[in-house]
């Protein structure tokens, strides 16, 4: 027993009533207005095509629909001339039928084309700016020429001309062309949407066969054509417009951007479990063509198959319309991870189309096995490491330990050559006027032996002697404080003890010994401090700090200036010394100031610049004195050097 289910009887219900109406009206009321019904019709279908592409074009991209839907609205602008035309109606004043049936040539011809074109843009992408340019200058050439050229001629006394049959020929080739073209492509199209459209090209070109048989305006053929005219248009306006309208992801093809934009595998299934569409991310996973997957179950293709499809909970999932919401199977054919997600496209219509999501965790499912091996190793691995690191910072702190004393042996040995160069100044003008004072002496001695020694003679030796004594003495008294001053430092340098001293007069000892690198640079160094400051501190931490600051700025602040000022204040205040070393050189970049006091940081690498001169500083001001130290600078106008630290004053 052959039973029509529902659905089907109501897209027979509403064409089948048109057309009841359209007969009965042109047996009551005239041709007129059962053609004008006719054609408004399919004006409308044109229009709302258009106004449906326009608004969901940003929702579905589909590039074959937007090209129908804009050549259509141009076949709807030339079918309303071509309905407005006919004589008897009141726009145009129109005498004969010529007009009218090169409007009906024209768009026949412009729709065949359109149509057998349309399969491009089942794979191609469409320019729509180019479209709606394109079709706009066609539809009004085409207007122009019907309204302005009565050739050529496909109507005249006898009838059709031949040229009229053979265009209606030539519309039915490309209509039968185009359903080739569209069995080619059907694996594209849905089976419900595909369908439609044959239907609409077999009874488009059922309604052109009639127009070849028209003798008049009244005849039979004439309202069978329109008949089967307007049911072919409901079959476009049921595959295109109420399909877009109910069913939106039908018409997705393979150009769907909305689906391409996601970066991971994404598939449409239909209600049995087909694959109705996917995008680029889901044909590169599984490098099948297009053609080969369409249509196809989705288990076989995107479920492990591992998996039979009456074990598998996906296919499940798709058989009762449940949501799957990130849950992870293995895939063995992929040898992949993959978190699934099922979503349904209308929760409430069991029918309705579902989004089946594949994305690939492989890499952090590999990260969490890692972490686990890791996580059971990781006491031991602890226990190790810990080792590690205190055979390393042992090994440091002797390290440094053997820089700190290694820079303070390189400090005392400048010391000494500092030293040996100042003594040897004023014993060099000692022995110079010791040996001037011998000569005169012997000089005397033979004037003497001679008995020719003169009272001139002994004034001038008396002057001489008084001279080159005076000379020996300030020298050697010079050179005896020097010593007194290297003796006193130097011991300090080698030494961590604890004693009173004068810190100002103890300063004063330290830049003796290093004078000579002052007076080679002409730099000046004048200190501000009160002269019975007595302290009980480390005069080695004090001895060192000062010199390497002050080498430092000699080093790097006066390189580029053959003078300049160093200026130490000294002060105290709540059992709390503060020395402040400013400079006026070059100062130091901002960016290198957090790094002042690292370890083996120099600006002059590969000139002689070690890079713990301002370390040993650190670490002297911060362990041995347990004190602070800061720097403030900017380039062009000095470094300031600021060291708080907490000492005895025993005499204020």
């Amino acid at each position: 027993m052959f039973i029509i289910s529902l659905s089907k009887l109501k897209l027979l219900i509403f064409p089948s009533i048109m057309v009841f109406v359209l007969i009965y009206l042109r047996i009551q009321h005239g041709v007129l207005l059962f053609h004008t019904i006719v054609e408004l019709f399919s004006v409308f279908v044109g229009i709302l095509m258009l106004v449906i592409v326009l608004n969901t074009q940003h929702f579905i991209r589909n590039d074959f629909l937007i090209y129908l839907g804009i050549g259509y609205f141009a076949i709807a602008i030339l079918d309303s001339f071509h309905a407005f035309t006919i004589k008897g109606m009141p726009f145009f004043e129109i005498s004969t039928a010529a007009i009218t049936i090169h409007f009906w040539i024209y768009t026949r011809l412009l729709e065949g084309i359109l149509l057998l074109s349309s399969p491009i843009f089942l794979t191609k992408k469409l320019n729509i700016k180019y479209m709606l340019i394109i079709t706009g200058f066609i539809t009004s050439t085409v207007t122009w020429l019907a309204f302005n050229f009565e050739q050529p001629t496909f109507i005249d006394s006898n009838g059709l001309t031949p040229l009229k049959v053979y265009s209606e020929y030539l519309i039915i080739t490309l209509l039968i062309l185009t359903i080739a073209l569209y069995y080619s492509n059907r694996i594209l199209l849905t089976k419900k949407v595909i369908t439609y459209l044959y239907s609409s090209l077999i009874l488009t070109i059922i309604a052109e066969a009639c127009f070849t048989f028209y003798t008049n305006f009244s005849g039979i053929a004439f309202v069978v054509g329109h008949i089967f005219k307007l049911l072919s248009v409901c079959m476009v306006y049921q595959a295109i417009v109420q399909t877009t309208l109910k069913e939106p992801f039908t018409l997705l093809t393979k150009t769907s951007n909305s689906y391409d934009a996601i970066p991971h595998p994404a598939i449409l299934i239909d209600s049995n479990g087909d694959i109705s569409q996917l995008n680029q991310s889901a044909l590169k996973a599984i490098d099948i063509p297009l053609t080969h997957v369409i249509h196809q179950p989705i288990h076989a293709i995107f479920h492990p198959n591992n998996l039979s499809p009456n074990l598998c909970p996906i296919c499940d999932s798709i058989n009762e319309h449940k949501i799957i919401l990130n849950q992870e199977y293995y895939y063995p054919q992929f040898k992949k991870w993959y978190l699934i997600t099922l979503t349904s496209i209308d929760k409430n219509d069991v029918t309705s189309s579902m989004v089946h999501t594949l994305t690939d965790i492989s890499q952090r499912k590999q990260q969490e096995n890692e972490l686990i091996i890791h996580k059971e190793n990781l006491e031991q691995s602890v226990k190790d490491r810990t080792i590690e690191l205190e055979n390393s910072i042992e090994k440091l702190k002797q390290t440094q330990k053997q820089l700190i004393e290694s820079e303070k042996m390189a400090s005392l040995g400048g010391l000494v050559a500092g030293i040996a160069h100042e003594i040897n100044t004023p014993i060099g003008i000692g022995v110079t006027a010791a040996s001037h004072l011998a000569s005169d002496t012997q000089k005397i001695e033979v004037l003497f032996n001679n008995k020719t020694l003169t009272s001139n003679n002994l004034n001038e030796y008396l002057s001489s002697a008084t001279a080159c004594s005076d000379l020996i003495l300030s020298n050697l008294t010079r050179a005896d404080d020097l010593i007194h001053s290297f003796k006193q430092v130097a011991v300090d340098q080698t030494s961590e003890e604890i004693r009173k001293f004068n810190i100002k007069n103890y300063v004063n000892e330290i830049l003796r010994s290093l004078r000579h690198k002052l007076n080679k640079s002409h730099i000046t160094v004048s200190i501000n401090c009160r002269d019975n400051l007595v302290i009980e501190s480390s005069p080695s931490s004090v001895s060192q700090i000062i010199t390497n600051l002050i080498i430092n700025a000699i080093t790097h602040g006066y390189e580029l200036t053959n003078s300049g000022e160093i200026i130490i204040n000294i002060s105290e205040e709540n059992q709390l010394i503060t020395l402040k070393i400013q400079d006026s050189g070059c100062g130091i970049e901002n960016k290198n100031i957090s790094k002042l006091f690292e370890p083996f940081f120099t600006t002059k690498r590969g000139q002689g610049g070690s890079g713990l001169g301002l370390n040993i500083v650190y670490n002297l001001v911060t362990q041995s004195l347990k004190g602070t130290i800061e720097c403030e600078s900017k380039l062009g106008s000095g470094t300031t050097f600021t060291i708080h630290f907490p000492c005895k004053v025993i005499d204020h």
